[in-house]
């Protein structure tokens, strides 16, 4: 267990929170998916560590994050026109070019252009890569963008869906690193996706080895199994909140990011990609509820916790599930999560040998937030970080080999 301190340094991202500031110093930010802005269309709301933001589409393509508020009166620029490369606010509009510019006063009698160029709007710097557009919310001069796998190859080699969680971002990373639940929580799905998820079945409890790195941390989970040859589940741990696990097939890679929008919910993004090939059909979905499910809204309806969010006990009586849950794996790691409450009290916890993951994540993130505060440079700030090499393995391996070398990345 760790202490009630400990748990708010780790879980607290709003306003002057250290782990907040930290990411937000140091780290690009997927703020939404790109196809949900459209050129003229209308404004979306996006809110990120606490704060609201509004993005659009320019006529010209060119993608714009400002402050939501109108600098004007406050009125939210969700509601804005977007006509002619800007937002004008229907209040009394006043009209923003995509950089943040105020370009029009209409409502001023004096030297519009004099008064216009002392109006501030903060706006934010933006990228558009892995079907998602990235924001910088640091001061200054943007950090090295992280190439990430999945952002260097075609938008029809990805699959990227996100969606809303009502729970602090660090239960759903500790949930994507964690290997040992997967013959639980998710047996119904193991049997598809590969020996190194069916031998989960035969050797439960993991041996969990971590090679720390400058990003974060390789995190193998190592099991020995009747024929003498050992399993290995290896994901990366990138930060601040970046995690790649293997996705079942070879073929393919898979990350998980989960982006704070508070303290309290989560915007979990769903990305599978193929390096070699276009995606065919529902290739890279087959974690959704369903293959036609909300990519800005995956998770069905589950219920409360009067309602055990959702789970079939008949289910579970009569062997067709072994969680009670059938809407997808994904839907079960939301329950889980969930069900632990907005922020989980790991005060109460006991760890054990099978959460190595868990114990080198929260170390890790520790670490950098403590680091960024002391005016040390954090962890996953390098210049030299290999981020198009990180992605998760699994295989099988002879007992005489070692993970690291038989799984080999240029990891820095």
């Amino acid at each position: 267990m760790i202490s009630r301190e400990e748990n708010e340094l780790l879980t607290l991202v709003e306003g002057d929170a250290p782990m907040g500031r930290m990411m937000r110093a140091n780290h690009w930010m997927p703020a939404l998916r790109a196809a949900r802005l459209e050129a003229d269309g209308a404004p979306i709301r996006v809110r990120l560590f606490g704060e609201d933001y509004v993005a659009f589409r320019a006529t010209d393509g060119r993608v714009g994050f400002f402050d939501e508020g109108c600098p004007h009166r406050g009125v939210s620029l969700a509601l804005a026109r977007n006509e002619d490369c800007a937002l004008r606010c229907i209040f009394h509009g006043w009209k923003f070019d995509v950089s943040g510019r105020c370009v029009e006063v209409p409502t001023h009698s004096g030297d519009q252009a004099d008064f216009a160029s002392k109006v501030r709007l903060r706006h934010y710097p933006v990228r558009e890569a892995g079907k998602m557009i990235w924001v910088w919310l640091g001061e200054g001069e943007p950090a090295r963008f992280p190439e990430l796998p999945f952002t260097n190859v075609p938008d029809d080699h990805v699959f990227m869906a996100s969606t809303k969680i009502p729970v602090n971002y660090l239960q759903g990373l500790e949930a994507t690193l964690d290997s040992s639940h997967i013959p639980f929580l998710h047996r119904d799905w193991v049997g598809g996706m590969g020996a190194a998820y069916t031998a989960t079945i035969e050797n439960t409890a993991p041996r969990f080895e971590i090679q720390d790195t400058s990003y974060g941390f390789r995190g193998a989970a190592l099991r020995t199994t009747s024929d003498g040859t050992v399993h290995v589940r290896m994901n990366e741990f990138v930060l601040p909140f970046h995690a790649s696990m293997p996705p079942g097939s070879p073929e393919l890679g898979a990350y998980q990011i989960l982006v704070p929008i508070d303290n309290v919910t989560t915007l979990w993004i769903y990305v599978c990609w193929n390096k070699d090939r276009p995606l065919e059909g529902t290739e890279g979905r087959g974690h959704l509820a369903k293959p036609d499910a909300d990519l800005d809204d995956w998770v069905p309806p589950m219920g409360g916790p009067d309602e055990y969010w959702g789970q079939d006990r008949e289910s579970m009586r009569n062997g067709t599930s072994f969680a009670g849950f059938n809407a997808g794996l994904l839907a079960e790691d939301t329950a889980a999560q969930i069900s632990m409450g907005r922020i989980a009290d790991r005060t109460k916890e006991m760890l054990c040998s099978g959460d190595g993951a868990i114990k080198a994540v929260r170390r890790l993130l520790a670490g950098a937030a403590r680091d960024y505060v002391a005016g040390e440079k954090p962890l996953g700030t390098d210049a030299g970080i290999p981020y198009r090499d990180l992605y998760a393995v699994s295989g099988v391996m002879a007992a005489s080999e070692d993970w690291r070398e038989r799984f080999a990345r240029s990891a820095a």
